[in-house]
């Protein structure tokens, strides 16, 4: 596994999403406000990645602007 820092500046804004199921497929839902400030639209794709916070505790980090991680994040 290999390691990297990244500084992330949070906003004034936070949610509680359900895990769904339908069928073989889970889905989380995102804030309606989130949806509409970061201007995304039904059937965009998002990218997410799984990673620890320095606790140790899982966590997701989704990218809003439809983009993969850049190159130079390692994972």
């Amino acid at each position: 596994m290999l390691l990297f820092k990244m500084k992330i500046k949070f906003q004034n804004i936070g949610w509680k999403s359900k895990v769904s199921q339908k069928r073989a497929t889970f889905s989380i839902s995102i804030n309606k406000l989130v949806v509409i400030g970061s201007c995304l639209k039904k059937g965009q794709i998002l990218y997410s990645y799984l990673g620890e916070d320095d606790d140790n505790r899982p966590i997701m980090i989704t990218y809003l602007d439809g983009k993969e991680k850049l190159d130079n994040e390692t994972s």
